[in-house]
């Protein structure tokens, strides 16, 4: 029986054990897939393809692998050269390259997981996709988590510095809605609950799929939004996305790719045989096609954000509206969905929900899921309506320096934007910029800096492990603060 008469067959997962593995193998290859589908956006929003040698090789790797999502080795190579970019980019590094880091070391630790348990090489794919999936599931989770948390604070929620407001106001480019103080004010409830919302209807499966419909919808809107390419971040919620959805989607995304294939094979077997009709039809679709290539040229500035981005998520959304029709009567499917396959797993969504709380730890601000959040912790004030200051364990935010002027460029426009600095950001800059004056007050004192006569700690280096890792955001010397990354 073929993989296709295999899938048509309605309840396969309680009926046909069979059926439900070679579905389970069909899951792990669209999702291999969509996988690298998510490095190429990220790749595509700063146009990196070309800067260094690693993002070349990582896009390839993603290329590779898409041409054989079933290839195991493929996956390695494209999970260490996504690991090692990471790497070697910290402490800089956005959110949602930094959470997919985290799912990548959750497959690989599956791979090991797979080859110590079986005592071979020989990777069982479905196997493969059962053992990381539930973990990557409640690392989903954490993210929205932070996400919510992060923005309970009095900024996120006064209109005229809010994140939501402005975000807002840049969508607004695309529609007509009023931006009046009552509808910005309302919009930070809204995003507040939509994002909170969504989590909650992941975890029960009745509510399931229209938490992921509620989602799609909000990331794909997000994403065309001009301040920022979300579609970068919006492309990793989908892939994990897929995670949570049953195997009618998949087996809807498997009948669209045989009847493409189908039709292609079709079309290719027509070609030979000439016709006017055939010869005028391929004209036209010629013509059409470089018309329709250079209005899109001349049209859309960020092509892959307004044409790819808007094929894939479209198609997707549409996919799984047509799958929601189908109910879902595997009842036991949730027997497994958060379930941990050893307890070695836990690891990494310990270090996921560690990376969220650092900053009420009294850790780094930056890359801790607090994108857009408009969170204030520093300097023993914060303005989160549930952690106190107390909370920090850590005194890397206990004290802020003010720069009044300095001969170096980036120390001066931190004194020109009005920019305030924790003690370990600015040590850090000193060290590594060591220019040649800097004025500055510090607990209230102003202190000058002279390259010259340079014999303090701020010209000492931090430890390695310490830069790597640990990054601090500059906050406003005014409150409310404003939007910031």
């Amino acid at each position: 029986m073929s993989q296709a008469t295999l899938l048509n067959t309605p309840h396969f997962l309680t009926a046909n054990p069979v059926r439900a593995y070679v579905a389970t193998e069909i899951r792990y290859k669209i999702f291999m897939s969509i996988w690298a589908i998510v490095c190429l956006f990220h790749m595509a929003t700063n146009r990196m393809f070309t800067i260094q040698l690693h993002f070349f090789l990582l896009s390839a790797s993603a290329v590779y692998l898409l041409l054989k999502p079933s290839s195991v080795i493929r996956l390695i190579i494209f999970i260490s050269l996504q690991l090692y970019e990471v790497f070697n980019a910290l402490p800089v590094g956005s959110n949602h390259w930094i959470f997919a880091a985290f799912v990548n070391l959750t497959i690989l630790r599956a791979i090991f997981y797979q080859v110590l348990k079986g005592r071979s090489f020989q990777i069982d794919k479905a196997s493969l996709l059962e053992t990381f999936a539930p973990i990557v599931r409640i690392e989903l989770i954490i993210l929205y988590f932070f996400v919510v948390f992060h923005k309970l604070n009095s900024g996120f929620f006064n209109p005229v510095a809010s994140c939501a407001s402005e975000f807002y106001v840049a969508q607004n480019a695309y529609s007509f809605l009023p931006t009046n103080d009552q509808v910005l004010a309302f919009n930070a409830y809204f995003t507040v609950l939509v994002e909170a919302l969504i989590p909650i209807l992941l975890c029960f499966r009745l509510t399931r799929n229209w938490g992921l419909l509620i989602g799609l919808i909000f990331h794909c809107l997000i994403a065309y939004n001009p301040i920022n390419g979300f579609y970068d971040f919006s492309s990793v919620i989908f892939a994990t996305y897929f995670l949570f959805t049953s195997d009618h989607f998949s087996n809807r995304i498997f009948r669209v790719y045989k009847s493409i294939l189908n039709n292609r094979i079709h079309l290719k077997s027509q070609l030979p045989q000439f016709s006017y009709k055939k010869f005028f039809v391929f004209l036209m679709i010629f013509v059409g096609g470089v018309f329709v290539v250079h209005v899109l040229t001349t049209q859309f500035r960020d092509y892959f954000r307004h044409i790819i981005w808007t094929a894939f998520s479209f198609s997707f959304i549409a996919i799984f509206i047509t799958s929601m029709r189908t109910p879902d009567t595997t009842a036991s499917i949730d027997d497994s969905f958060f379930k941990i396959p050893h307890a070695s797993f836990l690891l990494i969504p310990v270090l996921v929900f560690l990376n969220g709380a650092c900053p009420y730890l009294g850790l780094k601000t930056e890359s801790s899921f607090a994108m857009f959040s408009n969170l204030r912790i520093e300097d023993g004030i914060t303005n989160h309506y549930l952690v106190p200051v107390g909370s920090q364990i850590f005194d890397y935010q206990k004290e802020l320096i003010e720069i009044t002027s300095s001969s170096d460029k980036v120390l001066n426009s931190y004194a020109s934007k009005n920019k305030l600095l924790v003690y370990p950001h600015f040590q850090r800059i000193i060290a590594r910029r060591r220019p040649k004056t800097v004025t500055y007050i510090h607990n209230g004192e102003e202190k000058y800096f002279e390259l010259a006569n340079a014999g303090s700690e701020l010209i000492q280096p931090q430890s390695y492990w310490f830069r790597k890792f640990i990054r601090f955001r500059p906050i406003s010397k005014e409150d409310p603060q404003p939007c910031v990354h």
